[in-house]
């Protein structure tokens, strides 16, 4: 009888981590797209590549090109595992037609907790935030990410060209690109729901680690 509380209480116990909300990680682990691009390593997430009809509503000052234009924006492009700068479209903040400050806002008709993007040539000036009805939750600026911390714009280096995924984010339902410089490129960006594990699933994870305290048990004595 006394195993079987255990054994609950450990159950219960997994569950309960596994449902906590926790403080926003950060990963920079990617996978490589049939076009060669940076892009991300989860199945379970929705990708806007930018190259046919978009998959959210964007507003604000913001533009899908093509290609770089000096002093105005540049295609990201990782020199690390790429062979050159990103020839396909990818969307660039702000408006390169208007002033060199703007924000460009996509609204995604469902609610996330997952976002990841190839984020290119990162600045201090670039700002990623994300909204539920209309309620900032959170936000990140180009020094926030960056592997080492080096926001400085480069538009080869490995370290301010990178993938960057955000796990358990608060729900949010929007996201808007901003900077106060030319540019904030992104290409390959992408929203989903973390999987959580199954029940049975942690029951075995219990188990396990119940096994493991009567194994420890067995040599103490």
């Amino acid at each position: 009888m006394k195993k079987i509380f255990v054994l609950f209480t450990v159950f219960l116990f997994a569950v309960g981590v596994v449902g906590s909300v926790g403080a926003v990680s950060i990963n920079y682990e990617y996978s490589l797209s049939s076009d060669d691009t940076l892009t991300t390593p989860y199945d379970w997430a929705n990708v806007e590549t930018f190259d046919s009809t978009l998959l959210w509503s964007w507003s604000g000052s913001g533009a899908i090109v093509q290609g770089s234009v000096s002093g105005k924006y540049a295609a990201p492009y990782n020199s690390d595992v790429m062979s050159g700068p990103n020839t396909t479209k990818y969307v660039t903040v702000p408006d390169p037609t208007g002033g060199n400050t703007g924000s460009y806002k996509a609204s995604l008709g469902g609610t996330y907790n997952y976002f990841g993007l190839f984020w290119g040539s990162v600045d201090t000036y670039n700002t990623l935030s994300f909204y539920k009805d209309g309620s900032l939750l959170a936000s990140f600026t180009g020094t926030d990410i960056t592997k080492p911390n080096a926001a400085n714009g480069n538009q080869t280096a490995p370290s301010t060209n990178l993938y960057v995924n955000f796990f358990d984010l608060p729900e949010f339902d929007s996201f808007m690109m901003s900077s106060t410089n030319f540019a904030f490129e992104a290409d390959n960006i992408a929203v989903g729901v973390k999987p959580v594990p199954e029940p049975a699933t942690m029951l075995l994870l219990a188990s396990g680690l119940l096994g493991l305290a009567g194994l420890r048990r067995k040599f103490k004595k």
